[in-house]
């Protein structure tokens, strides 16, 4: 780890923010209405990963 570490390299899985492409997606698909469910097919993800995905970003104060 601390070889990579020294190349530049992080372990584990990359963030994914509210302004990620798919996050975005989602968020368009379920403003036309589309159920969680329906939205997981169109993107290749699960359901709970439709709804984590939902869930970024809105638990931020505005």
């Amino acid at each position: 780890m601390t070889a990579a570490a020294e190349h530049g390299r992080k372990a584990g899985r990359r963030e994914v923010t509210a302004d990620h492409a798919r996050v975005k997606r989602v968020r368009d698909l379920k403003a036309q209405g589309l159920t969680s469910a329906d939205i997981g097919k169109i993107i290749g993800a699960s359901r709970a990963t439709v709804y984590r995905y939902l869930s970024i970003g809105s638990n931020e104060p505005t």
